[in-house]
């Protein structure tokens, strides 16, 4: 199972843009699950691995199935520090295997082609009354 976070502040969500070989795409914050963790202790720990941010409150919004994979999403709208990307994410990185944190605005990423996945945006945007 993987667990998400979609952290927005000032109408903004953060986003981490990847670049792996040759292709660039977009993706929200989020990894999986490990033995013996709740869903809120991953996402704390996935969030501080990737963001380098501390939740202060999350709640969680939905769940779907992605490429064969449960994913639990999570809306993260208080937490502390400034995104940085950490470990294991930064000791990864090679030209051909990149990642930045970007901050978004929300009315815009529905018209993001390569925002994935397509039925996370969809509910978020929902979620939130966004839709048109």
């Amino acid at each position: 199972m993987r667990i998400v976070g979609m952290i927005i502040k000032d109408d903004k969500i953060l986003l981490m843009r990847r670049i792996k070989d040759g292709r660039e795409y977009y993706v929200f914050t989020g990894g999986s699950i490990e033995n013996n963790e709740t869903e809120e202790e991953a996402l704390k720990r996935e969030i501080k691995e990737e963001a380098n941010l501390s939740i202060v409150e999350a709640e969680r919004l939905f769940e779907i199935e992605n490429q064969g994979r449960q994913e639990v999403y999570y809306l993260i709208t208080e937490f502390a520090g400034t995104p940085e990307i950490k470990s294991p994410e930064k000791e990864r990185m090679s030209q051909q295997n990149q990642y930045y944190l970007e901050w978004t605005k929300l009315s815009v990423i529905k018209e993001f082609n390569n925002l994935y996945p397509k039925e996370a945006i969809n509910k978020l945007l929902e979620g939130l009354n966004l839709t048109e």
